[in-house]
């Protein structure tokens, strides 16, 4: 059976377990939402969930494939050799890439094409895309193969060719910091909510809001999805049932899209 995006209204009290849930995957869902909803969960009388491997969302999916881990996360669409394995998906919200600048840059916005040829090393000035005639500064975060937000820009954008060398980041607060202070500085990474210190471009003609990135309209948009290894059931199927209940989605709407909005 071929994995399916759940879109579930409720969400039934789990029953109380001690065993953890293991999850593995994107450091986008692990980092931000894993905590506050095993918090939840655990509340409701569900055992915690344990994000113990933020290797990517390559390496999860494979991680959950070995029986490493009880449940995946991915911050893309499955690819199509990865549903060609037969797991249980649930999309649980959206996300987008947003190109973040200094607030003192004029430029409105940017194509694909220029977030292309400056991240690629094809264009080297602002002025060359209508912006001052000031060398642009790439910062990004580390550019490691497998993690889903780098696979996405690749995959998007860059079309399968190298990064230009770029100033690198651990984190992503450490880039928008830089950003912050630094006028002729170019980057992109997952969008946040209200943040502060840098400013947003818009892509293609469109900005990055809920209305945009639920539609795909705003060309960086993907989904966030949690996978399992079969129809789940037992605790994890309360989990991911808690996931989508209005409780869940109230949680991912901190820092993400929801997949409904709030009523």
């Amino acid at each position: 059976m071929l994995g399916v995006a759940l879109l579930l209204g409720g969400c039934q009290r789990p029953t109380a377990a001690s065993t953890p849930l293991v999850y593995a995957g994107s450091g986008s869902i692990g980092y931000t939402l894993l905590a506050p909803l095993s918090e939840g969960f655990v509340r409701r009388g569900g055992p915690p969930v344990e994000a113990k491997h933020y290797v990517g969302s390559a390496e999860g999916f494979k991680f959950l494939m070995e029986e490493r881990a009880d449940l995946s996360g991915l911050a893309r669409s499955l690819k199509s050799t990865e549903k060609a394995r037969n797991p249980y998906y649930v999309i649980i919200g959206y996300a987008a890439l947003a190109v973040y600048v200094h607030p003192d840059n004029p430029l409105p916005a940017l194509s694909r094409a220029q977030l292309k040829a400056f991240f690629t090393g094809q264009v080297k000035n602002w002025k060359d895309v209508g912006g001052p005639d000031a060398p642009v500064e790439l910062v990004t975060v580390e550019l490691s193969t497998g993690s889903g937000t780098a696979d996405f820009f690749r995959e998007a954008v860059l079309e399968g060719a190298p990064f230009a060398p770029t100033r690198v980041f651990k984190h992503p607060r450490d880039v928008l910091a830089y950003l912050a202070s630094h006028p002729h500085a170019l980057s992109w990474g997952t969008l946040v909510p209200d943040v502060q210190g840098v400013r947003l471009l818009a892509l293609d003609g469109v900005v990055p809001a809920p209305e945009t990135i639920r539609t795909a309209e705003y060309p960086l948009s993907r989904p966030l999805v949690l996978a399992t290894r079969r129809v789940p059931e037992g605790p994890l199927k309360d989990f991911l049932d808690y996931v989508m209940s209005p409780e869940g989605q109230a949680i991912i709407a901190r820092s993400f899209i929801p997949v409904r909005e709030a009523r």
